[in-house]
């Protein structure tokens, strides 16, 4: 695809999300009939672009497990997403249409990225000149969760690394040492601070403690380069509660997103595409 074609898609793939978006707040305010008429249109439109959305972000059948009376089960996004009852499950759903829209489109910027102009001023890819590695981000989280996953795919789709100090090889190395090791491979951090334990002079609930001994470490290494996600319903201790954060919750990470995009270009990590 080349990179005129790529913008128009992510012009495209931008007022789909915004469609979308806008359907989930008629949704929501139980605005129906402005419901009906664009539910036609996001039908149609996500029919033409899923493919590519799958493309772009990896996943052959965008699919999410649901738990209910404690039995697992898989449904198609789109089209729970979409229906026309709208339920706790078509929320979610929708939700995750929504972050994976998001994800596609950050992956097709970060490759029009890495186009650059030869001498006649046209557009080139870069990758046949350069093989540059993509910058890494250490995520701390409190453990696997959904949304360390769509963290994860968000990054990844992005072009950045996203490095999960577990799931890499330790080579003899201590727990501590290994969290050292891998911090000074990445260029920047990011806190993905989830609900943990309960603060037993307020009565709160604060992130799991391995996260704050993390942050400690981040701020050490990138005290310019580290983004703060913080889970709906949780707090922040004192000393950490000063810094810029953004709330989010596992249904909805969209303001997290954005965030996260925003402060990456700050730190010159990933570039801003102007059309």
């Amino acid at each position: 695809m080349g990179s005129r074609r790529k913008i128009s898609k992510v012009q495209e793939l931008e007022t789909f999300l915004q469609e979308l978006r806008d359907y989930r707040h008629y949704r929501l305010s139980q605005a129906n009939n402005r419901c009906y008429v664009l539910r036609n249109k996001l039908l149609q439109d996500s029919g033409r672009l899923r493919s590519l959305i799958t493309e772009l972000t990896g996943k052959e059948r965008i699919k999410v497990i649901w738990i209910k009376s404690g039995r697992e089960s898989s449904c198609d996004t789109w089209f729970t997403g979409l229906q026309l009852q709208f339920n706790e499950r078509a929320s979610s759903a929708l939700n995750y249409c929504i972050d994976i829209t998001i994800a596609a489109i950050g992956k097709l910027k970060a490759d029009i990225e890495m186009g650059i102009r030869d001498e006649q001023g046209n557009l080139i890819d870069k990758s046949q000149k350069v093989s540059a590695e993509p910058p890494k981000a250490f995520i701390a989280h409190g453990g696997k969760t959904v949304a360390r996953d769509k963290l994860e795919d968000f990054l990844t789709a992005l072009g950045v690394t996203p490095t999960i100090v577990e799931e890499q090889p330790s080579q003899g190395r201590s727990k501590d040492k290994n969290v050292e090791y891998y911090l000074k491979q990445c260029d920047c951090a990011v806190i993905l601070a989830t609900k943990g334990d309960v603060d037993s002079k307020t009565g709160e609930f604060i992130p799991r403690g391995n996260i704050l001994i993390e942050v400690g470490r981040c701020q050490e290494r990138f005290p310019n380069r580290t983004i703060y996600l913080l889970e709906r319903g949780t707090k922040f201790p004192t000393n950490i509660d000063e810094k810029v954060w953004e709330r989010f919750t596992e249904e909805n990470m969209d303001k997290a997103f954005i965030k996260v995009a925003k402060e990456l270009r700050a730190f010159g990590l990933i570039k801003a595409v102007k059309g």
